[in-house]
This record gives structure tokens, sequence and C-alpha cells, in this order.
């Protein structure tokens, strides 16, 4: 970018340009990139950014009919796109969860509001950035949903709200990282002031505070922040920082704020954001014996060390159903034989929690040994590219693995260190789907399980792709998932092992095995 100032006659290189649209939920590596994304050390305009929301599929028809309108090309794409959701609906049996197709769309324009929020405050936050423009005005007519309005220009729930807040000229941008942790972890709360010469030159007090689930105060902090004056013909920066620090959260299990509030000088908008604290001792217990099955030596310290009976996997004929807890395959790149005689405890009765998605890989397949006859394939969230405007909306049912956990629409903050970037896409349909994902921001082209559940003869199988392998012992968001995958595993354990299925051949060779 360059401009040309009053009575020259060159453009002069000032000013940087530049597009960024980071992986969603932004976790805190994207949020940091928003606060210090710079260029050569230029002011910065930031020309886009943006997160857009799912397409309210029976509403836009509903538009087409109040036109008279129903016939219309664009109406037949809307009730096709609708039909392919349902169907996925109906096979997932979302009505547990949700009142109605048309509530599940109401939640997923809404959370838009919030994801805008949270990444213009981190913007806000960078001393670099001189202007900013919103990705986008209004959505598309061709369900490409990247507007803060519809495309027949409604408001998207909430949003009008969460940008007025977001643009505020007095801002305050608080951070605090990490967004879920286990109580007595330190946290680390920042605050930066926004001010486009709202507040003059001078010194003003503030207060911090962390509040716990019913508004007690955990933390308390009195301040000064300095407003700095003009330097010679420079500005002073739109962003002022204005504390940091590391400081250990002891409170109770629930929803915690941090918040900042001028006592003097100016109307300061932004003044909370939210994280979570769990305390360990109200974690499920585990009561069952776990088998570990496959190479993780790490996995195995831990069980051990959180008072879950740990064993390795044995060769041979069990003498009880087991909960086998699968991370890692045998021999790195998968074992035959090892394989098969998990299936075969499986088809008895045993069930199999397969903790992550990288268990499958079989040479160039990543889902080579999946136990199902329709492998089907990996979904990926692309990173760091435009399509990451058109966001997923991620769903989890009510269901005993997301016991004591918040369920329906994705809570953005509690579950961020658990959302995958890799899902299961386009296996057949589950005994159970548990958790999973569509988006219909951009058409209706993603239908993804993150948490489901196979029966295998007498047995089963629970395929997980949410990173709680890769977040256990730093989330407890990550730990909580595992025991009550354990224990919903364990449920059947007491019942006898029964024999072999007289066409297991035949199933083993239908899987590939």
């Amino acid at each position: 970018g360059g401009i040309s100032n009053p009575g020259s006659r060159a453009w002069e290189n000032v000013l940087a340009d530049l597009h960024t649209y980071p992986r969603s939920p932004h976790r805190e590596l994207e949020i940091e990139r928003l606060r210090t994304v710079s260029w050569n050390d230029q002011p910065l305009f930031l020309a886009e950014y943006g997160l857009g929301s799912g397409t309210d599929f029976p509403r836009m028809l509903r538009h087409y009919e109040a036109l008279g309108e129903a016939s219309n090309p664009g109406a037949k794409s809307y009730e096709d796109m609708l039909a392919r959701f349902m169907a996925d609906w109906d096979r997932w049996k979302l009505g547990d969860t949700f009142a109605s197709p048309e509530d599940f769309f109401d939640k997923c324009l809404a959370k838009m509001a919030g994801l805008r929020k949270l990444g213009i405050n981190a913007l806000r936050s960078n001393p670099w950035i001189v202007g900013y423009n919103l990705t986008g005005t209004h959505d598309t007519a061709e369900a490409y949903s990247e507007g803060v309005i519809t495309a027949f220009r409604e408001h998207k729930p909430g949003t009008f709200d969460a940008m007025c807040d977001a643009f505020a000229p007095l801002r305050w941008c608080l951070f605090a990282e990490p967004v879920s942790v286990y109580r007595g972890t330190k946290v680390k709360f920042e605050a930066v002031l926004a001010n486009e010469d709202v507040l003059k030159p001078g010194r003003y007090p503030a207060l911090l505070q962390v509040l716990g689930p019913n508004d007690e105060r955990i933390i308390e902090r009195r301040i000064h922040l300095t407003i700095p004056g003009k330097t010679g013909n420079v500005e002073p920066p739109f962003a002022i920082p204005a504390f940091s620090e590391e400081i250990p959260v002891d409170g109770p299990t629930g929803k915690y704020r941090f918040v900042a509030r001028l006592l003097e000088g100016g109307p300061a908008s932004g003044e909370s954001i939210e994280f979570y604290v769990t305390d360990a001792h109200d974690l499920p217990a585990v009561n069952t014996e776990v088998t570990l099955w496959g190479e993780d030596e790490e996995l195995a310290k831990w069980l051990s060390g959180h008072g879950i009976k740990v064993r390795p996997f044995v060769s041979g004929n069990p003498s009880r159903r087991e909960v086998i807890l699968a991370s890692a395959q045998p021999g790195g790149d998968g074992d035959a034989k090892a394989w098969r005689e998990l299936v075969e405890r499986m088809a008895r009765g045993s069930t199999v929690v397969f903790l992550s998605l990288d268990v499958f890989k079989r040479g160039n397949n990543p889902l080579g040994w999946l136990p199902l006859a329709n492998k089907g394939r990996m979904g990926m969230v692309s990173e760091y590219y435009f399509p990451q405007v058109y966001v997923r909306d991620e769903w989890a049912k009510r269901h005993p693995i997301f016991s004591g956990l918040p369920t329906g629409l994705m809570d953005y903050v509690f579950y961020r260190e658990i959302i995958p970037d890799y899902r299961f896409a386009g296996q057949d349909t589950p005994d159970e789907a548990v958790a999973g994902a569509f988006r219909t921001s951009m058409g209706y082209n993603c239908a993804e399980l993150m948490v489901s559940v196979y029966n295998l003869g007498a047995g089963r199988f629970i395929l997980n792709a949410l990173r709680v392998r890769q977040a256990l012992g730093q989330d407890p968001t990550a730990e909580h998932l595992l025991r009550n995958m354990l224990n919903y595993a364990a449920k059947d354990a007491d019942k006898p092992l029964t024999s072999l299925p007289t066409d297991f051949e035949s199933q083993l060779k239908a899987i590939g095995y």
C-alpha cells in the first residue's frame, strides 16, 4: 500500500496492506499473531479479516416464499442444501439435543458475534494496526455466509451489539491464557487499552478483577496507566499496554471473568472476558481397569499417576470383557495379527476406545486400519487461507461421554483446545453419533463426526477425533472426556464373554483385515 501526501507527485510506501485468515477457533497462537502482526515496522492497514457464520437454510427459503419466488433457482438451491442437511440431521438423531433444525441454525448465526469480537479484540490491541477493513458486510445469495448481515439484510443475532463493542473508540482489550485450567494453575492476564484520542495524555486509575462462578472476587488489582502524548510529529499508538501478570487462580469449578474498569477519564467498552477453571477433585472417578493397546508409555504413566489401573495388552484369550484404550499402534505402522486380535476381543464383548485418528494409519491410507468396511475419509479443517472465514459449527450431544460437560453447539472458549483439525467423514451411520460438525457457511459441503460409537459383534468401539490425547494433562476438559469415555466403555464389563460370531472371518474380510 502507498499514499501520496498533499503537494507530492510521488507514491510513498508508508503503509502496509495485509489480508489474514487464521485457523478457527483461534487458539493462543492465532490470537498472538493477530496481536503482533506487522510489516517491516510500518503502519499496517489490515485490509481483510473476519469470521462468518452458518447459513439458516429454512429461513432463507421462507424469504423466497414470502416473495412468491419458491420456484426461483436460488430457492431450489437452498431447498437442496436443506434436504441434504436434514438427511444427516436425521441419521445422527440430532433432535435428541436440539429443539429443531431452526433452533440449531439460530445458535449457529448467534455464535458469530462472539467470534468476531474475540478476533477484533486482538486486532485492537495491536499497536501497528492503524486501519482495519471488515470481511464482510453481507452474505451472498449463493450461501457464502461471510457477512455481519444475511443475504436478505437481516442482522445476525447479537452481531450489532458485538460490533459496537469491538469498534468502540475507547476499549479494553483483555486476554487470559490458558482459557481452561486446573484449579491453582497460573493464568496470564493482560489488559491493553485501545484509545482513539478519547483519553487525553495523562495518568488514569483502573480496577482489574478476576471474578468466580458466583461473581466472588478471586483476584483484585488497582493500577494506573499512562496515556502518552505526541512526540514531535509522531502520534501515540492506538493501543496502550496497561497490565500483564501471571497469577494462580484458586477457586471452584466454573466460568470465570477477567474484568477491567476505568475509574475515571472515559467510558471504555470491552470490560470483560471469560475463561474456565476446573477443580480436579470434581472430575469423575474411573474404577475399571484399563488395558492399554499400542506403544504409549507417557499415557500409561499418566493413567497410573491419576489412580486409574492400567495394564498392557497381552496376546492370548482373555477371561473377561475388557476396556481397551488405543492411542498408538503396536510397531508404529500397525501389525495385522495385533489388529485381528483386537477385533476378536471386540467381537466377544470388549469395548475399545480409539483415542486418536493417528492409530488407523496403514501405509499411505490414514484410515486403513479403521474396522469398518466403508472407511470414508479424513475431513480436514484447512488452515491459514481465505476459506477459514467460512467456519464450521461443532456440536456435542447429550450423552454419557459428555456427562458434566456443556453440550449443544460447542463453546469455543471451553472446547478451544479440544476441537480438532482432522475429523471422520463419509463413513456409514454409527450406532451412536456423539459429537460432530457441519459447515453450512459455504453451501453445504461438510458433515463430519468427531466422536461416535459402532457396535461390533457383542462389543463395540468408540471413535474419537477430539484433541483429548494432545491436551491431556494440560486442559482439564481433555481429562474429563477421557474419564467419561472409559466409564462409558465399562458399562457392560460385567457381562460374560461370548463366542466369536459364525461369520467372523467374512466380517474381517469385509473390513480389509
